[in-house]
């Protein structure tokens, strides 16, 4: 994934299924510097930052 279709998934009213090394993710923020997110994984609470090309895209929720 790419920052800016990051961006638009992060500040879409819809929900969407993000995926980070096969495990369902929340995108918490997003830091356009490093261009990264902070992600939750919805399984537990780990938090951790990760570049956004790291994330897959997963299918709209609603």
């Amino acid at each position: 994934m790419n920052f800016e279709r990051a961006e638009e998934i992060y500040n879409s009213p819809s929900n969407y299924e993000v995926i980070y090394d096969g495990y369902p993710v929340w995108i918490n923020s997003l830091n356009p510097n490093k261009k990264s997110a902070n992600i939750n994984f919805l399984n537990d609470n780990a938090v951790m930052d990760v570049p956004v090309g790291f994330l897959i895209e997963g299918k709209k929720l609603s």
